[in-house]
């Protein structure tokens, strides 16, 4: 059992660090105007992600890849927390940067709610992180 505890620990320090980059992969998008690789891969992980929102509620159900953003524990962050962000549409402007439809004007406006909306993530997978490591401690 503790094996499990010590991996979803791990989930949660890795999810922040992804989120960690991935804003720093928005920064670099704002001001040239591409994702990369690696920033793709990860926005179209987390794409993933929110669209299968109806299956955080069934713990068997499948979710998507081995992301930092795809086990059942961190698709319920990371769906909580877009929940809190809905009415800025943070599906849509992920899926209008993967597709390239972003208009130059309004890249530093998307990124800075992107990234609001990453940096949300990335606390509360600390925060998950420093619930894990406390309760094994005592």
């Amino acid at each position: 059992m503790r094996g499990a505890a010590v991996g979803s620990k791990s989930r949660f320090l890795s999810m922040a660090l992804a989120s960690r980059n991935l804003m720093n992969s928005l920064d670099s998008f704002a001001e040239t105007g591409e994702l990369g690789p690696l920033g793709s891969g990860a926005v179209a992980n987390l794409l993933k992600v929110l669209d299968s929102d109806w299956q955080t509620s069934n713990s068997f159900a499948p979710v998507p890849g081995q992301s930092p953003f795809g086990r059942y524990e961190q698709a319920l962050i990371v769906n909580e927390v877009a929940s809190a962000f809905a009415s800025e549409d943070i599906r849509g402007k992920l899926a209008r940067m993967v597709h390239g439809t972003i208009p130059v004007a309004d890249r530093e406006a998307i990124v800075r709610n992107l990234n609001g909306f990453l940096y949300d993530l990335e606390n509360r997978a600390l925060h998950e992180y420093s619930e894990e490591s406390s309760e094994r401690e005592w």
